[in-house]
């Protein structure tokens, strides 16, 4: 269906931006296509540059640095993940910060990886607990468990 959405909407009209990146990630998440998510996820980039659209620009930058941290190139996943975070940060788009804070420590050094996730977990703290999908990540572990 979004591929018939897609050749029904010309690439630099509003609109085709989200498009683009919700076919990312169905490539991404569905049919497991890291090559197919990156080109939808890069025309959504352009389009929301292109619309001025910071909100989307902000998760287009997440979901390319995901895609790069998962294939070890640890520099361009941290600026993806940073400009994510700014952005999210100007437009004072706090539901989306602490993913932001996460992900970027995902590729720091301790004592700053140890930093920014305490700071999404204060976040997370502040929002009672949304989005409710980040505990599993913000949760220390039990005293005592067994790491694998």
């Amino acid at each position: 269906a979004l591929g018939r959405a897609a050749a029904l909407i010309p690439p630099g009209a509003p609109g085709r931006a989200l498009l683009d990146f919700r076919r990312g990630l169905i490539a991404e998440n569905l049919t497991h296509a890291p090559q197919a998510a990156r080109a939808a996820y890069r025309r959504a980039h352009a389009g929301a540059t292109a619309h001025a659209d910071p909100l989307l620009l902000s998760f287009t930058w997440r979901h390319l640095a995901g895609l790069a941290l998962r294939e070890g190139e640890l520099s361009e996943a941290r600026h993806g993940f940073a400009e994510s975070l700014r952005i999210r940060e100007e437009l004072g788009y706090l539901v989306g910060t602490a993913p932001a804070l996460v992900s970027l420590a995902d590729t720091e050094a301790e004592p700053e990886a140890s930093r920014l996730r305490e700071e999404a977990r204060r976040l997370f703290r502040l929002l009672g607990g949304v989005p409710t999908w980040l505990a599993r990540q913000l949760t220390p572990p039990a005293a005592g468990a067994a790491t694998a």
